[in-house]
């Protein structure tokens, strides 16, 4: 391989970035397209869908093979409350190959133990997210119900790069908070955004179901990044 190609590729590797690798098959020239030059690329197409399904694809375009070669880092899951459903969400995604973070003031519950293989902040939002970068591979969560905790949590969301964010509340409790939003300045296209209530409705009742729910909604949502959350959930309603 290239020496400039390989320092290309660990330096991406290093920073977190997403990227893929785009040869011809059977000849031996490789280029690295970064995530953010995807669209200037007249192979874009195929390089999103490699990025996006996270798998090498092979395509023949105009009678010659040609591979797409995608590297990921971790998608990465904020959850906001370090509650029950919580539990249950972090160990799902964990073996869905999330990292997670928990964020929680509250020491009783932002306690290591409940959450033995994930990193747990136990600080208010406006300070833990201070040391997370929110980008395009990253889904943040709320969970606890408190407006002083969740909303600035959503805010910081919403100002972000971030594929997917989810609040857990009723509808009319998440109607309240859009209101909130939208006196703080949100228009109402950001803030279709914020998937609530959280999660696909397949009636899920205990917390491992919620927790069920909304890692299925993040992870269609990481894999069909072009649909709204809207289309997401109507897709779902009507199979």
């Amino acid at each position: 391989m290239d020496k400039a190609l390989l320092e290309k590729i660990i330096e991406n590797k290093n920073k977190k970035k997403s990227f893929c690798l785009v040869s011809q098959a059977d000849v031996n020239e490789t280029i690295l397209v970064k995530n953010k030059d995807i669209d200037k690329h007249h192979f874009s197409e195929f390089i999103r869908k490699a990025i996006n399904e996270d798998k090498l694809i092979l395509e023949e375009i105009n009678g010659k093979e040609w591979i797409f070669n995608p590297f990921n880092p971790p998608a990465k899951l904020i959850i906001v409350g370090a509650v029950h459903v919580a539990q249950s969400l972090s160990i799902i995604a964990e073996n869905s190959d999330f990292e997670v973070i928990i964020i929680d003031p509250r020491e009783a519950f932002a306690a290591q133990e409940r959450f033995p293989n994930n990193k747990v902040i136990c600080a208010w939002p406006e300070d833990a997210f201070k040391e997370i970068n929110l980008d395009e591979r990253t889904a943040v969560v709320t969970l606890t119900h408190e407006p002083n905790l969740d909303d600035i949590a959503l805010k910081n969301s919403l100002n972000s790069k971030c594929f997917y964010i989810g609040a857990l509340g009723s509808k009319k409790t998440h109607k309240k908070r859009i209101d909130r939003f939208v006196k703080d300045g949100f228009n109402i296209e950001t803030l279709k955004r914020i998937n609530g209530p959280i999660g696909l409705p397949i009636n899920a009742q205990t917390p491992q179901e919620i927790a069920i729910s909304i890692m299925a909604e993040i992870i269609s949502s990481l894999r069909y990044q072009k649909e709204s959350i809207e289309e997401l959930r109507e897709n779902w309603k009507n199979r």
